[in-house]
């Protein structure tokens, strides 16, 4: 496996820096998938402590429950609002809004989903700011698929969520999938990382990291030969029967050889991803947030998070990380930034909604991620359909994981579907390199 990063772990890794450890985003692992969870489980010597999760969404000074569901929109966010919550969705019932028909799922916008499903009050108050504030493109333009699973859920059904949690126990929903008892490793979740890689290496896994990708070819007899730069610039050679890829479809398609037609490679460019960066905070004040992480409206960033919630041992006795994740894309200013300007951007909406004066941070940690988050444009799907036909007409290469399927889903989700894929391919993979006489290096 070859890894371009100095670590394993790619999103789900931690950064480590003077004792404290600060996450790529803050990462808890949870799932209704019971062989994921033991698997991760088994990883520890001593038993990981389920916890409830515990998360917010910061709204006009209000603290509302995340995800947002029926109860938040009525109660929290204040009984005017409540009120205008309600009589917007009836409204969309009863006069439904002229629009053209999306020709498909994926190309019903953002704007069109929210508005159906939960009326127009909460979409203007919560989903349009929020979403723009994360993605830095117009609900109109973005597809529904934006929003992720768990919040897929319409204004009527989260009303019988409520009644139907208070009256019984019933089966795991969408939404209460958010409500999972939550695992974390007492120094960071790159534990959960390093323990896949060490059960990898047991199992024969040859791993190495800091060897970035330049150059995938296929020979006539059926060889795949992949090329890559080590951090020292010298470039190698492995050669194996079959590759599997995990990085952005636009590069991959770019590094192939023979090369794909022109159309694929135009489809692979329209699939882009926002970027992500992090900013730590290394300060002595502890229990900040009154929660592990919060959503912020209007503010420079769009998530906080203080890490000694999430892991007692994330920092040394007596320092605490509150880190905040900066929507950006890789054009944009804050992406070439440094975390003395971010900070700058950052301090004085924190320091007015009482969380962190300048005076109380010592040091600054900086992490960024280029390919962090798909990007579901309205023609998204036409795009990624004819990259992966392309990809699935060449049967010794495949891709896998939220960046190479460009699919956003969780870490669990991202386990099974590398499960599923070992157990539909393995074998075949091993038969291959017997037949030609070559190591599966895949």
């Amino acid at each position: 496996m070859l890894e371009a990063n100095p670590t394993v772990g790619g999103l789900a890794s931690t950064l480590r820096d003077g004792g404290c450890g600060m996450d790529m985003g803050p990462h808890t692992f949870f799932s209704d998938d019971r062989d994921i969870l033991d698997t991760v489980l088994r990883l520890f010597d001593s038993p990981l402590t389920a916890r409830p999760r515990s998360a917010k969404f910061y709204y006009e000074g209000k603290l509302l429950d995340y995800p947002l569901t029926a109860y938040s929109a009525l109660f929290q966010m204040g009984l005017g609002s409540g009120l205008l919550a309600g009589l917007s969705f009836v409204k969309s019932r009863v006069l439904p809004r002229r629009r053209a028909a999306a020709a498909t799922p994926e190309e019903e916008s953002v704007e069109d989903w929210a508005i159906d499903h939960f009326g127009e009050h909460i979409y203007r108050s919560f989903f349009k700011p929020y979403t723009e504030q994360f993605w830095k493109i117009p609900c109109t333009e973005l597809s529904s698929r934006t929003i992720p699973s768990h919040t897929q859920m319409s204004f009527i059904n989260t009303c019988r969520l409520l009644i139907r949690r208070r009256l019984a126990k019933l089966d795991a929903s969408l939404i209460e999938r958010e409500m999972l008892p939550t695992y974390y490793p007492d120094s960071g979740f790159q534990e959960i990382v390093d323990g896949i890689a060490r059960e990898a290496g047991k199992a024969g896994a040859a791993i190495r990291t800091g060897c970035r990708a330049v150059r995938i070819s296929e020979s006539a007899e059926g060889r795949m030969c992949v090329q890559w730069e080590t951090g020292s610039g010298t470039v190698e050679t492995v050669t194996g029967t079959h590759v599997v890829a995990t990085i952005p479809l636009a590069d991959l398609t770019r590094m192939l050889d023979p090369a794909p037609p022109a159309d694929v490679l135009t489809s692979a460019g329209h699939l882009d991803y926002r970027a992500l960066t992090v900013l730590g905070m290394v300060t002595e004040r502890q229990n900040i947030l009154g929660c592990s992480y919060m959503y912020v409206l209007n503010r420079p960033y769009n998530r906080i998070s203080e890490m000694n919630e999430f892991g007692p041992a994330t920092s040394p006795p007596g320092e605490n990380v509150l880190m905040v994740e900066i929507p950006t894309l890789r054009d944009s200013p804050a992406w070439t930034a440094s975390k003395e300007k971010l900070f700058d951007m950052c301090i004085g909406s924190l320091a007015a909604d009482g969380f962190l004066a300048p005076g109380d941070v010592k040091r600054l940690l900086l992490a960024r991620m280029p390919y962090a988050y798909p990007i579901y444009r309205k023609d998204y799907a036409r795009h990624l359909r004819g990259v992966l036909d392309y990809i699935e007409s060449r049967p010794r290469l495949f891709t896998l994981g939220r960046t190479g399927e460009f699919m956003y889903m969780d870490i669990d989700r991202c386990m099974r579907r590398a499960f599923d894929f070992a157990d539909r391919n393995l074998a075949r993979f091993a038969e291959a390199s017997k037949a030609g006489g070559l190591r599966d290096e895949s």
